[in-house]
């Protein structure tokens, strides 16, 4: 049964060519090693050669070099070459300012691309299943993803293939069973202080309660929201196509005018697909970023707004205009982004960046750069911008509000330093100002049942 499948969802997608080298992704757990094994049982029939590859995240100590030594003996047995590297993933996600997943993902992928590059793979194979599509897309539900966001894990992207995403991960333990094999087992997919595992240990289970079918359910949605989406990205690029003036490295001008005459449902498709055209992703780009573009189309004087990664969009009465470089005209340090908890933006205007996560209890040493709120009080989502006119909060240990303006006066902060102190803002009110002071109204007290940690570097 499983075989059939695998082999459906291949002929489906195209995941394969006569000829391909792929090099199949295997870390010792049960989904990659029954990848390799249904990979190398029709490598004939497909007309592939494999090359494993094993990157060892150096986090689990004893356990990670046996992962590595039940790899090398599954390339062994199976008379395959094997490619092995290790990489400090908790130094990696320290000095880039990120979490342990994001920059295992990133190792990872890194490893994978390179290894390809040096063996001349055309093909990266990895086990994402069914069940971590579904976990993907109730993921981004919690963080407020748009439709594409939605859409879960593809078949494929680029050289990156998943046989297996129409798989079930129950499927794949009675194959492993069969075989015979006993693959190792990461503790650490067992810990729900990662989201991921915090959704299936937990989140999915409950969702059980209400519909025992729900992750057919889920997967069967995503499968309809990709066709939406590609119906709507295909609308979008024609759309973009005829309003856009001029198209250039790194920059992209739009005709506002004409912009506005486009179907409201296809515009927000099509400023995404500019900024992805310049920025080469949509890393961290939501839908508050492109809701701030769309108002300020209307606007008769020239604006300009600040996206993540470093692009800029500038309008006027007769141009809309998205790109790397920043107006000449304006250099005040403005910025202003959202995100979701947990979550981590750079804030590139002042050469720093904010994260925050869900914490257990407080730390007592912390320094000035890192807080603590009462999650209760926050709002959907947070906001990380520079300060405005009229700004007040209350600090903590004060009664009634206070301007910031006098704040930074009676604290001693010289005026050239105010523009680079961040606010953050949830539910349409200050809960801290960033390295100064916290809002009194978002401290932890003894009714806090949930703690979320702001850190600013």
């Amino acid at each position: 049964m499983i075989e059939k499948k695998f082999l459906e969802t291949i002929k489906e997608y195209g995941l394969f060519e006569p000829g391909d080298i792929v090099l199949v992704a295997v870390s010792g757990g049960v989904d990659s090693t029954a990848l390799l094994h249904l990979l190398e049982a029709n490598r004939e029939a497909l007309k592939v050669s494999l090359h494993i590859a094993h990157l060892n995240h150096l986090l689990r100590k004893g356990d990670a070099e046996l992962d590595v030594r039940f790899v090398e003996g599954l390339a062994q047995k199976l008379n395959l070459p094997v490619t092995v590297e290790a990489v400090d993933v908790a130094a990696l996600a320290k000095q880039e300012k990120m979490g342990i997943e994001e920059a295992a993902r990133l190792a990872r992928y890194d490893f994978f691309e390179r290894t390809a590059g040096k063996i001349g793979a055309n093909k990266i194979a990895v086990a994402h299943t069914a069940d971590d599509n579904i976990e993907t897309f109730l993921m981004r539900l919690l963080r407020g993803a748009g439709l594409k966001g939605l859409c879960g894990i593809p078949p494929k992207r680029g050289p990156i293939i998943r046989p297996m995403i129409k798989t079930w991960r129950r499927e794949i333990e009675d194959y492993v069973g069969a075989l015979k094999l006993v693959p190792r087992r990461d503790h650490t997919n067992y810990e729900s202080k990662y989201m991921r595992n915090s959704v299936r240990l937990k989140l999915v289970p409950q969702l059980k309660i209400y519909n025992l079918n729900i992750k057919e359910i889920i997967l069967q949605t995503i499968l309809l929201l990709t066709e939406d989406s590609l119906y709507l990205e295909k609308k979008a690029a024609e759309a973009l196509a005829e309003i856009r003036k001029t198209s250039g490295t790194g920059e992209v001008k739009l005709d506002p005018g004409r912009l506005k005459k486009v179907e409201s449902a296809i515009q927000g498709h099509l400023l995404r697909l500019a900024v992805e055209r310049v920025k080469g992703d949509l890393n961290q780009l939501s839908f508050r970023h492109i809701r701030d573009i769309l108002d300020k189309i209307d606007s008769t004087e020239k604006w300009e707004l600040h996206l993540p990664g470093g692009i800029f969009a500038a309008g006027s009465k007769d141009e809309l205009s998205i790109s790397r470089e920043r107006s000449q005209e304006r250099e005040c340090r403005e910025f202003k982004y959202s995100l979701t908890i947990p979550g981590r933006l750079e804030l590139a205007e002042i050469g720093r960046s904010f994260g925050c996560e869900f914490a257990e209890k407080l730390d007592k040493n912390s320094g000035p750069d890192t807080a603590y709120v009462d999650y209760s009080v926050l709002g959907k989502e947070l906001v990380v911008r520079s300060k405005l006119p009229g700004d007040r909060f209350v600090p903590l240990g004060v009664k009634g509000t206070k301007k910031l303006q006098d704040f930074f006066v009676d604290e001693k902060i010289p005026v050239e330093a105010r523009d680079g102190v961040p606010v953050i803002e949830s539910g349409g009110k200050i809960i801290w100002l960033a390295g100064q002071r916290l809002d009194d109204r978002a401290k932890v007290t003894e009714k806090t049942k949930r703690i979320v940690k702001l850190e600013i570097k």
